[in-house]
């Protein structure tokens, strides 16, 4: 999970953007640039909210006020949450550059010493990415028959994968309900493949993605908390997994309700590239700190699982590109068997992966640089689609 997700109704999110644009004297900038794009003026309203709740949290930041600090960073990750998935469906690629900057700004300001320098630099690259969004333009462009085939073959992808999802999660859950924990690890990790291999997809769906991959930590005050990572804790924090049939059996009903949605799915190439690059920044900068599995340290199973989600779906486009683009695609077919060779160094001989505890920081930051180019070079692919 990228970032804490809740669940905000359309009514709730058009009330907001109202209140935004009441002044009629301050929304000159809004109807400027809702004339010269395609956003509407609810997401030009909505992203200038967005602008002010960053100048605050700059505001604390300078105080070093680390109660603000966190509580500003929880209202902005929350306000863009109210209607991101309009932006990821109509701005693809906008909206990956602004996760790309939110992500470590929200990671950092949970932090009981956040980092404030950290949190300005990104804050302003976040603003830029913002301004960007209200410049976009809906492209008016239709995929190539390669192309659409393409998106239907990474759908068919999908698809598989979030069967499997079902299947493993079903075995996973059923050693839980026994209070088999050690086979209980090892099902978790099995399991936690499939999902991170399509969390895009996941993410995409309304609420599915917090009730099936919430941290502690993202959940709201007064929210159940409910997952995977609920049971990680159970299973390795805990040690006491008796009392988790429930938990267990809703995980199972959410995993079947995310694979009954896959079907009526509508993938265009460029959502799902934007998707692959979405793994790729979240692989190389939140879950490259360790904080998603804090608890079964199997960080390095969900990085490579990212990994091969976003070539799952270079693979699919690559034939489109190969031609004009040659260059371009041998430079990803290098990058992605040079992460699975580096990779390759920490796999165990019962086919798992070192835990993540046991890593030194320069092993640490080669995998978060390996990361950061192959997140780069598929950035190009949005440029030529």
């Amino acid at each position: 999970m990228n970032i804490t997700k809740i669940a905000v109704t359309a009514g709730c999110i058009l009330a907001l953007c109202a209140g935004c644009g009441a002044n009629d004297t301050s929304s000159t900038k809004e109807k400027a640039s809702s004339q010269k794009s395609g956003v509407s003026k609810e997401i030009t309203a909505s992203v200038n909210k967005m602008e002010n709740m960053i100048s605050k949290l700059n505001e604390s930041a300078e105080k070093a006020d680390q109660k603000e600090i966190q509580k500003k960073g929880k209202e902005l990750n929350s306000y863009w949450l109210s209607f991101e998935n309009d932006i990821r469906s109509d701005y693809p690629f906008e909206y990956t550059e602004i996760e790309k900057h939110l992500q470590p700004i929200y990671t950092e300001a949970q932090k009981a010493k956040p980092d404030t320098d950290k949190i300005k630099t990104e804050s302003e690259s976040l603003k830029a990415s913002l301004e960007d969004l209200t410049e976009a333009k809906k492209s008016s462009k239709k995929a190539s028959d390669q192309l659409a085939k393409a998106a239907d073959e990474y759908k068919e992808y999908v698809k598989e994968q979030s069967d499997q999802l079902v299947k493993a999660t079903e075995a996973f859950t059923a050693a839980v309900k026994a209070g088999d924990i050690e086979k209980s690890k090892t099902l978790y990790a099995k399991a936690r493949v499939y999902y991170e291999r399509i969390e895009p997809i996941a993410e995409s769906l309304g609420d599915l993605d917090p009730k099936i991959d919430a941290r502690e930590n993202d959940v709201e005050e007064g929210d159940k908390w409910t997952g995977f990572h609920k049971l990680e804790k159970a299973i390795w924090k805990d040690k006491h997994i008796s009392g988790e049939k429930a938990t267990a059996d809703q995980l199972v009903k959410d995993v079947k309700e995310l694979d009954g949605s896959i079907e009526s799915l509508t993938l265009t190439p460029e959502q799902i590239v934007a998707g692959a690059m979405e793994l790729l920044n979240e692989a190389g900068i939140s879950k490259i700190t360790g904080e998603e599995e804090r608890y079964s340290r199997i960080d390095l199973v969900d990085l490579m699982a990212n990994v091969e989600g976003s070539e799952a779906v270079y693979q699919t486009v690559k034939s489109a590109l190969v031609k004009d683009h040659s260059d371009l695609t041998e430079k990803l077919d290098t990058e992605f068997s040079e992460f699975e060779v580096l990779m390759a160094k920490y796999r165990t001989n019962d086919q798992a992966y070192t835990s993540y505890d046991k890593l030194s920081e320069d092993q640490i930051r080669e995998l978060s640089t390996k990361l950061t180019t192959l997140s780069e070079t598929m950035s190009k692919i949005a440029n030529v689609l």
